[in-house]
């Protein structure tokens, strides 16, 4: 893959938690509030389920943007003896 897709990568992978973090705190606190996106509301177990589920997409974004990232660094040889 070129640098171009491991920057979108990247940049995606720190959107989705952005987004979903937010979401799911505001669900937490505010119990009645909806949480306005209308994929959530078929997720079995309510509230608890839609925060899990928001959770775990913010984890994924950030493990998601960090493998994108790690694969823009430059790699250094292991055990190459140092100057």
């Amino acid at each position: 893959m070129g640098r171009g897709v491991y920057l979108a990568m990247e940049a995606s992978g720190m959107v989705l938690p952005a987004l979903a973090t937010p979401v799911a705190i505001h669900g937490v606190l505010d119990g009645k509030a909806e949480q306005g996106w209308w994929l959530l509301d078929q997720v079995p177990g309510g509230l608890v389920g839609q925060t899990v589920l928001l959770g775990l997409v913010a984890i994924l974004g950030i493990a998601y943007g960090g493998w994108a990232h790690l694969q823009l660094q430059p790699s250094t040889e292991q055990g190459a003896p140092s100057a």
